[in-house]
Parts: structure tokens; sequence; C-alpha cells
């Protein structure tokens, strides 16, 4: 098993830039990712043959500008990660609801 991270830096100059990469985020959370920061979704794959359906589903609904990048990495290697927040941070109205969706995805495998 491992976990499917969707990096992207996308433009939002115009309106239509900004209405894509809405339409973007949105489905990503309607596909099952949960967001990990601003830029970075993430959703666990059980086998590489969901995780090539992933990557098809996520070029087709890419954004015609900008980049979007995808990893995949092991649980192994996701257990193995640091998450470093200072005292005083101010979570976002988005943790609360990401931690909770997370940890049960996390229970579900």
């Amino acid at each position: 098993m491992g976990w499917l991270f969707v990096c992207f830096d996308l433009p939002v100059v115009d309106k239509e830039e900004l209405r894509q990469a809405n339409i973007f985020r949105k489905t990503l959370l309607k596909l099952g990712y949960f967001m990990l920061q601003n830029s970075i979704y993430v959703r666990s794959c059980v086998t590489y043959e969901k995780t090539d359906q992933f990557i098809k589903t996520l070029k087709q609904i890419a954004p015609t500008t900008g980049s979007v990048n995808v990893f995949y990495v092991t649980d192994r290697q996701w257990s193995l990660s640091i998450c470093i927040e200072k005292s005083g941070y101010k979570n976002s109205k988005f943790n609360t609801t990401i931690g909770e969706n997370a940890a049960k995805q996390m229970t579900f495998w």
C-alpha cells in the first residue's frame, strides 16, 4: 500500500485561472484526496493498478495552465516523515476537517 501525493502550482492571475484552480481542488476532494497543505493533496492507493487509474484521472482533470506533479510514496516511507509545527501556529478552518478525514482513512487501512 502507498500514498499518491498531488502537488501543484497553478496560476490564479485572472478569473478563469482562479476558477480552474478552485474546480481542481474541489474535484480532488470529491475523488477522496485530503488536503495536506494548500497545494498538496494526498490519497491512499492499495494497488499499483489503482494508482495508474488515479493518475489517468488526474491527467483528465488537470487545469490547462500551471504545473501538477504526482508522487507515489510507500506506507513505510510516509511513516518515516516528520512534521514540524511551531507553537502558536494557527490552524486554518480546513486543518480540523482534514485531520478528521485522515484519521478515518488511516484507520480503515
